[in-house]
């Protein structure tokens, strides 16, 4: 290329290039684009776990035997033995002062004594069987307001009683002796409490809970010569429970 040709070159790309300076320059600045953090997701807030180990006092019962003959057998001279009580459970806050949950509690094995008649008159014999039950219960509280560090509450619950009468047992020979069954109840409860902080996600939770367990009979005699199993009615618990409530914010 001759210097002639170089130097037309370097002048009209030279030009050129202030011409696409200028260009640039005129443009408009392009957009600025702020990025947003996304929102965590908090997993876990406003919810709790619990778990309650306790003791329980029963009453009712209120035992009878219907004969093959039709005629009612009550017993007298009724007592159930004091028994434990231990559950778990999951519920949410809605606010500072109503919250929910539903607990699956288990009552183990009670003992309930009582007197019948027998055969031949006059005579009577110990009779007693074992009571347990597991309960699933829906609950509502209102939680008060905090003094000194404790929080009282109230709240109730309704759902369902599982309730085993087994292990039959009667001081007469020749009495019939039962089977196991279990009977499956409408349950509620009525519960009052209060709760002390332990930590920031833990509580203490204290609470007296009286529970209906509804009815129980035995199953078919063992040799099935009697059409009638014993039936029981009214069975409560008086549950003095003492559990940890665990926050999960």
């Amino acid at each position: 290329m001759s210097s002639l040709k170089r130097n037309l070159f370097l002048s009209v790309f030279g030009a050129a290039m202030s011409a696409t300076v200028v260009f640039a320059a005129d443009l408009p600045a392009p957009p600025v684009i702020e990025y947003e953090p996304e929102t965590p997701i908090e997993i876990g807030s406003s919810w709790y776990l619990r778990g309650d180990l306790g003791f329980t006092i029963y009453e009712g019962a209120n035992a009878s035997w219907t004969l093959n003959s039709g005629a009612t057998r009550y017993f007298a001279d009724q007592s159930i033995e004091d028994g434990w009580v231990g559950g778990i459970g999951a519920g949410y806050y809605f606010n500072e002062f109503f919250r929910a949950d539903v607990t699956l509690d288990y009552r183990h094995g009670a003992r309930h004594k009582g007197t019948a008649a027998c055969t031949p008159s006059p005579c009577s014999s110990r009779e007693s069987v074992d009571f347990s039950a597991w309960t699933l219960m829906a609950n509502g509280y209102v939680d008060f307001a905090s003094f000194y560090g404790v929080t009282p509450y109230i709240g109730g619950g309704v759902g369902v009683a599982w309730l085993n009468a087994d292990n039959y047992k009667t001081s007469h020979v020749g009495t019939y002796v039962f089977r196991s069954n279990t009977e499956t109840n409408f349950a509620w409860n009525a519960t009052a409490g209060a709760v002390f902080k332990l930590a920031d996600n833990v509580k203490i939770d204290a609470n007296y809970r009286l529970v209906s367990l509804g009815k129980a009979r035995t199953g078919r005699e063992t040799t099935n010569t009697a059409t009638h199993p014993v039936k029981y009615k009214n069975l409560y618990a008086h549950d003095f429970r003492v559990g940890l409530r665990y926050d999960l914010n």
